[in-house]
């Protein structure tokens, strides 16, 4: 059997393959012990309560250092970002059919066949 190409998708919508796996970007918003302001990267209109779970959830953690399962905002049941508006830039920068993309997509692919087997 000859495999079909992969084909680039039209929308994230249902997938969040890319919020999986690869840790939770939004610990760059974590506040910091022994620094007088914020995360710069953090957004200035990020509510409170959005704030206060990164930073009980993620308790003085550094990006690498927090569990790599899926991001905090990750929704399983949606397959989406909990708060879009205000993901961190690297999940902005995430291009929708990129080479990144497929082949988070090709990877899922090839583990569900293999499953099937």
């Amino acid at each position: 059997m000859i495999p079909l190409p992969l084909l680039p998708p039209e929308s994230c919508e249902g997938c969040g393959l890319c919020c999986e796996g690869i840790g939770s970007p939004v610990v760059l918003y974590a506040s910091r012990p022994g620094l007088p302001s914020p995360h710069p990267f953090r957004p200035p209109n990020l509510p409170a309560p959005l704030i206060d779970e990164i930073n009980e959830h993620f308790a003085g953690l550094t990006r690498g250092q927090e569990p790599q399962s899926r991001c905090l905002w990750f929704d399983p049941i949606q397959r989406a970002c909990s708060h879009y508006e205000y993901r961190p830039q690297i999940c902005r920068d995430y291009e929708l059919g990129g080479r990144a993309c497929l082949q988070r997509r090709r990877d899922e692919l090839m583990s569900a066949q293999g499953k099937d087997d």
